[in-house]
């Protein structure tokens, strides 16, 4: 297997993580800021986002708007894209969470991303 390996800081983590994973996502600039603020939120706020059981509170809603600088109308646009490709899956009710196949796991500050492709005919 083939391996290539890049140094990132903590800070731009996220959008170089979302970026690796838009090859195979095909999500738009915007689409993909949004999936970063997201999974960064997500890490830092953990807890909350777990015992609230909603990645989309309200507060979490306003610091993405705010982070990404989109209107309401266009983050739910973005919102829809995501539950689309599934990755934000929906629990009881109009709660949703990060598919847990999207969310990078750290072993020793290192984050691994493997991509297996079957190819057909």
């Amino acid at each position: 297997m083939k391996a290539y390996k890049k140094k990132i800081s903590k800070k731009r983590f996220y959008r170089e993580y979302v970026s690796i994973l838009n090859g195979v996502l095909q999500l738009s600039h915007r689409e993909a800021d949004v999936f970063a603020v997201l999974l960064q939120i997500n890490a830092e706020w953990g807890s909350m986002v777990k015992q609230i059981g909603n990645v989309l509170s309200t507060d979490v809603r306003r610091q993405l708007m705010r982070e990404t600088r989109i209107t309401k109308t266009n983050l739910a646009r973005y919102v829809n894209v995501l539950v689309e490709k599934g990755i934000l899956v929906q629990n009881e009710g109009e709660k949703y969470m990060l598919n847990e196949l999207f969310v990078p796991i750290f072993e020793n500050n290192i984050c691994d991303v493997t991509f297996t492709l079957e190819v057909v005919n």
